[in-house]
């Protein structure tokens, strides 16, 4: 072998175990396709409160809050708690005058969801319910939706995070909500739904799920950007399985333009950056106590604060990077970039050789890229259970085409926010019009 074959031969192998790392992903996906687990119908009906923080939702407050009001849980079981946060508007005058309880939070240095919890529970009297549920300002909840989620909170002794799947409500508005309808429902039909089977704790994302007043008695102390990827690693670290129920539906509303989009990614990124580097030791070093029994929910925890994206494009910089050192082999460059074997098939000059140019190696790399991620797609049509019956054909059509695009995305932000300080919290504008999707 000369210098061009045993790099690449190095790099594919250390490829590989990062795969073998992340095969669980997979395996949980296989599993969500052909089974998910029912939760039987409750005979108690929990109390909950229905916590919001809202910043100038005034447009948006009235739909979410008939939405609750209308589902089929009985509504003296369910109070609704509005965080009316740094507010310009009316949003608060608004919730009121449709009977939410309103707690007005004015403090402009205080900026992320996570200070409003924490505030609002310092007002709310805990012990009076069983349960909170947490959703966004532009949600949209399902007729049954808490009849779904407390069938799955009472199985679990009332004690543990339920988590819910969250859909897009305004699919019809272009790609852009059709991509985050593919993102959101592989992270639920296509991972929590086999994770539940296992008993390997979810994640919460956002909104959409319920916390135990159990856990809640302290108040809230997650407030960073991300205080969502920060509960659940906490959670996870203090032997808690974050459970998921995948009959309860909620509807979000999603960005419909590139910048929208970008700016909220690039949040998630700082904030998951955050979150890692805070939680990654703590896991590592959990996995290999004694004392944890949750050992495989700390192990996905840990893969999912891995960096592996950026983990893979360090990899490419470096391999081709030491590509570049070829003629001091004896090698030319331009037959470590661009050799091809003619005398082979093109599927043995992609995948099984390593003499093959690297110019080639990066377009295999986008083959693989590309393909998993359509399969990603069409597996999770096929988990979702018909949950995309009745949305729109073409914005999921080219969704669907440009959805490999909105996971590569990922690399840049990751990297963006390597020499980012801080990322600002921007206002998503809301306010599409209602639809069927409570129905």
């Amino acid at each position: 072998m000369n210098y061009v074959s045993i790099i690449n031969l190095i790099f594919y192998i250390i490829s590989v175990l990062v795969s073998i790392y992340l095969f669980h992903f997979a395996l949980f996906a296989i599993i969500s396709v052909f089974h998910k687990k029912r939760f039987p119908n409750a005979e108690e009906q929990c109390r909950f409160g229905v916590l919001v923080s809202a910043k100038d939702e005034e447009n948006v407050i009235p739909r979410l809050i008939n939405s609750i009001r209308n589902s089929d849980y009985p509504q003296d079981k369910l109070d609704i708690f509005i965080i009316a946060h740094n507010c310009k508007d009316r949003t608060a005058e608004v919730a009121s005058s449709l009977g939410a309880n309103v707690i007005v939070y004015n403090n402009e240095n205080a900026r992320t969801l996570g200070l409003a919890y924490q505030y609002a529970f310092k007002q709310i009297s805990v012990k009076e319910y069983d349960g909170f549920v947490i959703l966004n300002a532009d949600n949209v909840v399902k007729k049954d939706y808490f009849e779904k989620l407390n069938d799955a909170f009472v199985y679990n002794g009332k004690d543990k995070v339920i988590t819910s799947f969250r859909h897009s409500l305004n699919i019809k508005d272009g790609t852009m909500p059709a991509i985050y309808s593919y993102y959101f429902a592989a992270c639920c039909a296509l991972s929590y739904v086999g994770r539940e089977d296992f008993n390997v704790t979810c994640r919460v994302t956002g909104c959409g799920f319920v916390v135990p007043s159990r856990i809640l008695e302290n108040g809230w102390n997650y407030t960073s950007i991300t205080e969502d990827i920060e509960f659940s690693a906490d959670k996870v670290l203090e032997g808690e399985t974050i459970h998921y129920c995948d009959d309860a539906i909620f509807y979000d509303e999603q960005p419909c333009n590139f910048k929208t989009m970008w700016f909220q990614r690039l949040r998630w990124a700082k904030g998951q950056n955050i979150v890692s580097r805070k939680y990654f030791p703590k896991f590592l070093k959990a996995l290999f106590s004694k004392d944890k029994k949750n050992k495989f929910s700390l192990f996905v925890m840990l893969t999912f604060n891995s960096f592996v994206p950026l983990l893979f494009f360090v990899l490419f910089i470096l391999q081709y990077s030491l590509l570049l050192f070829s003629p001091l082999c004896g090698i030319s460059l331009q037959e470590t970039f661009l050799y091809w074997n003619s005398d082979q098939s093109w599927f043995h000059n992609l995948f099984m050789s390593f003499n093959t140019g690297a110019l080639f190696g990066i377009a295999k790399s986008f083959v693989w890229v590309f393909a998993g991620s359509y399969l990603t797609a069409i597996a999770t049509l096929i988990a979702s259970r018909g949950k995309f019956k009745g949305q729109p054909v073409l914005p999921l059509i080219s969704g669907f085409i440009v959805f490999p695009l909105f996971l590569l995305l990922q690399v840049p932000l990751d990297i963006t926010v390597m020499f980012i300080r801080e990322v600002k919290w921007r206002k998503i504008p809301h306010g599409v019009k209602a639809n069927n999707s409570s129905k």
